[in-house]
């Protein structure tokens, strides 16, 4: 290789390495996982789905009692990333909808993270105004809208 060669590898070694740190150091050490892995075990069960109440984003008695499950069952499966995705009724702004299965979605993260699971483990997602179970031509506020699930990747 000639010197021009190995002059023009070095720079852009050099470039490449500056790049990386100055990317890493704007990123948060904990950080959200950006995406879901490979392999995601993508039958949501029943019990693996968080119910909220029609614009709010707390979490009832039975959520609770889910979210310990889920996370009971996630840790015993030696399972690498959960992700979770926040849905909201048909009803109002969707904008607002967006943001509200966004912020349900997080609320069930954080319950993840208080029972001893990293942030960057967590991959939380909104899929803003859902159709739930039900067909598109319904419009009207359904509690399979209101709802948050949760997936598990190895």
């Amino acid at each position: 290789m000639t010197r021009h060669a190995h002059f023009i590898v070095g720079c852009c070694a050099a470039l490449g390495l500056s790049l990386i740190i100055a990317l890493g150091a704007s990123v948060p050490a904990h950080a959200w996982a950006e995406k879901c892995r490979n392999n995601v075990d993508a039958q949501i069960d029943e019990e693996y789905r968080i119910y909220f109440y029609t614009s709010g984003n707390e979490l009832d008695e039975e959520a609770v009692k889910r979210i310990d499950r889920a996370s009971s069952i996630g840790k015993a499966r030696d399972v690498k990333q959960i992700c979770i995705v926040g849905q909201a009724s048909k009803e109002g702004d969707a904008r607002r909808n967006s943001a509200l299965a966004l912020g349900r979605a997080e609320a069930v993260a954080e319950a993840f993270v208080a029972r001893g699971w990293q942030r960057d483990q967590i991959v939380v997602r909104s899929k803003g105004e859902s159709w739930g179970f039900l067909s598109d031509w319904l419009t009207s506020d359904s509690s399979a809208d209101r709802r948050v699930d949760i997936t598990y990747s190895y």
